[in-house]
């Protein structure tokens, strides 16, 4: 009985497609302008083997933005993709030192757009200097030193 259910094991085993066979890559199912965020119905799967450089999870295109136009069945880079724009150029913003439990809070002037997580420069609107901090949400530019 014992060898019957590891000859099944064994079987089954060798029917099951490998991690490889199963790998995908992403592709967009429409033109995608720049500027667009993607939605489900705008990417799906294809089963091809994806280079190092393109997206193998629709998680990780769904919620972003477009960097430059992409072709109805192009498979998708990481680089076409960014996290949608938080702040825009020439937004003021509020700008965020945390140093431990030290606080610093300032406004500034984005001087580029940015999304999520982006470093952008920013001018301190009461000294004119220059900074650069990380996008941390709406309006709002945290920097480090």
């Amino acid at each position: 009985m014992i060898r019957i259910v590891l000859q099944a094991a064994f079987a089954a085993a060798l029917l099951l497609p490998s991690a490889a066979a199963l790998a995908g890559t992403v592709e967009a199912t429409r033109t995608l302008r720049s500027g667009t965020i993607i939605h489900e119905s705008d990417v799906r799967m294809s089963h091809v083997e994806p280079r190092r450089t393109e997206i193998d999870s629709l998680d990780q295109a769904i919620g972003m933005e477009v960097r430059a136009s992409i072709r109805q069945g192009r498979r998708i880079r990481q680089s076409d993709l960014r996290h949608p724009i938080l702040v825009k150029r020439n937004q003021l913003v509020d700008i965020v030192y945390r140093r431990g439990s030290l606080v610093i809070r300032g406004e500034g002037r984005a001087l580029r757009d940015g999304g999520k997580g982006e470093a952008i420069r920013v001018m301190n609107l009461d000294s004119r200097v220059i900074v650069t901090g990380r996008v941390g949400g709406h309006g709002k530019v945290e920097v480090s030193r």
